[in-house]
């Protein structure tokens, strides 16, 4: 059984760009997430109140209309904001400047390529400032959060300055090990919102063919198989949003990938193919965050 032996590294030890993106990520991700629950809710709830009629005072107001409107109002609301706020870009976008920033940093400390240890050192160090400040430029739009911290911390450069031996210990127990139980606890918790949301959404398709069914053979005064309807389809759409079946399957086959990466990497015993294999997990990695990308992009 592996025991991690080595200082755990923090997001302190990385970047300033990465933390500040990183932060500006999970705001926009914490927004839309959170404005997209609350939508899909209102207009479900819109939905339900509406099959039924409550009449007050001489019967010509009906207050259930009344809160299916206001429901509905709320919800569209809601839509304008994530129209003209665009949180999920911010989220896309900083996710994007963060596992950049994180991954250059990785093969700077490591000695990686293109940063390998062999070479000057102010050189190495002005390249990862060239770098980080590309990564930053290719998403001008996106407002990162002000953080203060060093563009290269204290960590990475002393890592940098230790043997062959030391770095491959903690790269591969802090970011390929550490990368891939990542992977493993995102893998089961998707497999298992998966499973539930599915068991949701055919229960509801089932009461919705209930409620159609009787009202053939009966005469039913509240019409509620529409209301079923838009709850299922309010379910679909948070499916939609939360991708739990495509996540569980690229977080699987990155732990795959990570676990073959582990094991080319444990052979290692040279730096000229240290470089090389650094620079293969990093890409390794790097793929399951463009796939996810893309699909959030669609």
């Amino acid at each position: 059984m592996w025991v991690n032996q080595t200082p755990s590294v923090v997001d302190g030890d990385l970047p300033q760009l990465f933390q500040a993106a990183d932060v500006a990520s999970q705001a926009g991700q914490r927004a839309y997430v959170g404005m997209t629950r609350w939508r899909l809710v209102m207009l479900s709830a819109a939905a339900t109140v509406s099959v039924a009629s409550w009449r007050v005072g001489s019967g010509d107001i009906d207050v259930l209309a009344g809160v299916a409107a206001l429901l509905f109002v709320a919800a569209l609301m809601l839509e304008v904001v994530l129209w003209r706020s665009r949180p999920d870009k911010a989220w896309y976008d900083g996710r994007a400047v963060a596992e950049s920033a994180k991954s250059v940093a990785w093969k700077f400390a490591v000695g990686g390529n293109p940063f390998p240890v062999d070479a000057d050192s102010e050189a190495m160090r002005a390249k990862l400032i060239r770098r980080l400040k590309f990564i930053r430029e290719q998403y001008p739009e996106l407002e990162l959060e002000p953080i203060s911290a060093p563009a290269i911390s204290n960590w990475m450069i002393e890592q940098r300055e230790q043997d062959l031996d030391s770095r491959k210990s903690v790269y591969l127990n802090e970011r390929v090990r550490g990368q891939r139980s990542w992977y493993e606890k995102k893998a089961r918790y998707n497999r298992r919102r998966r499973s539930q949301w599915r068991v949701a959404s055919l229960a509801l398709e089932f009461a919705g063919f209930l409620a159609s069914a009787l009202g053939v053979v009966m005469d039913m005064q509240v019409v509620v198989a529409p209301a079923i309807a838009a709850i299922a389809g309010g379910v679909v759409a948070w499916l939609e949003t939360k991708q739990h079946d495509n996540l569980y399957r690229a977080y699987s086959a990155a732990v795959s990938d990570l676990t073959n990466i582990e094991a080319s990497l444990q052979i290692v015993r040279d730096e000229d193919r240290w470089v090389l294999e650094v620079d293969d997990a990093e890409e390794a990695i790097s793929r399951e965050h463009v796939g996810w990308r893309a699909s959030r992009s669609r």
